[in-house]
């Protein structure tokens, strides 16, 4: 994989909007991750559906604010534009409740989707989009067409009839996957291994499914990069947490950036690490973010404590 300025990014799966009481955020797990990706510099693809609807039109107009194309948005003309209806308790921990049977769930792989697949650099897909059976195929044709990284960013929310079906596909197709210490932990169970220590799970997984490595979200206790031979950790920043929604899409943006760019794992994650944090500060899961405002936000965290995110690279 050869450097370059600018990648290929996609994010295929749900596009939909965040309800909090009477606000509305753009949100689903892949278009957040879009966002974020283009807003530090790359091409970030929104692959998905929406409802021919007042939502659908919004929708596209809140990607174009944030400089992202509608090429790869299909419009259904029966199924509305999906919603979640999203809850913040005072630890900043949202509860959701995702609309059913909706546009994103009927995702088709058609041909430009299908070249799609054989040019971008990297691909970044959930759980929670194939939950119908017609978006699932879809994302799995676009996998297996798929000739850059594909990182599977598990969707703990998401868990459904077919969750264990789908989570063994999706390893299977996978380069990377990243995930939730809870969401792990409904992992574990699928594969009957609660028992396992997480390192030692994580490493299971690499070698059934020939994983170069699994990135961990922590929480409050940080993030880890495991591989075969060595784990990577970052301690969490000392925050005040508004509303973590979309955080853990943003530090995957932040991985995915650095990573195509080879840039050293331990300084990934550090800015992977950052990202996320910072995002954890702002409403909605997709704020503003640039360099610049990182910059101010790590120095903010430096001078609040003597635990730091370490060096990043641009």
């Amino acid at each position: 994989m050869s450097k370059k300025e600018q990648y290929r990014i996609a994010g295929i799966g749900e596009v939909l909007w965040d309800i909090y009481h009477e606000e509305r955020y753009l949100g689903g797990a892949p278009a957040n991750f879009a966002i974020h990706v283009s807003q530090l510099g790359d091409e970030g693809i929104v692959v998905s559906r929406i409802g021919n609807d007042g939502m659908g039109r919004e929708l596209i107009r809140a990607l174009k604010e944030k400089n992202l194309s509608d090429k790869y948005l299909q419009v259904d003309k029966h199924k509305g534009t999906g919603t979640v209806m999203i809850t913040i308790n005072v630890s900043g921990e949202p509860s959701f409740f995702c609309s059913k049977d909706v546009a994103f769930d009927y995702l088709q792989f058609t041909d430009d989707i299908k070249e799609l697949a054989g040019q971008v650099d990297a691909t970044v897909f959930g759980s929670l989009a194939q939950r119908n059976e017609v978006s699932r195929q879809t994302i799995m044709n676009f996998l297996d067409h798929c000739t850059g990284l594909r990182i599977f960013d598990v969707n703990i929310r998401s868990a459904f009839m077919d969750f264990n079906e789908v989570l063994k596909a999706s390893l299977a197709r996978s380069d990377i996957l990243k995930a939730s210490e809870q969401e792990m932990e409904l992992i574990k169970r699928s594969f009957h291994r609660e028992g396992d220590k997480t390192i030692s799970f994580c490493r299971f997984l690499m070698e059934k499914y020939d994983l170069k490595l699994v990135a961990l979200t922590r929480g409050h206790e940080g993030a880890a990069l495991i591989l075969p031979d060595e784990v990577l950790s970052q301690p969490a920043l000392p925050i005040k947490v508004v509303d973590t929604t979309g955080s853990g899409d943003a530090f995957t943006a932040a991985f995915v950036h650095g990573y195509l760019r080879r840039q050293p794992l331990d300084k990934i994650l550090s800015f992977a690490n950052l990202l996320g944090a910072y995002v954890c500060t702002q409403r909605g899961a997709t704020p503003e973010v640039t360099y610049e405002l990182l910059e101010k936000f790590e120095a903010r965290v430096r001078a609040s404590s003597q635990k730091t995110a370490g060096e990043w690279q641009k």
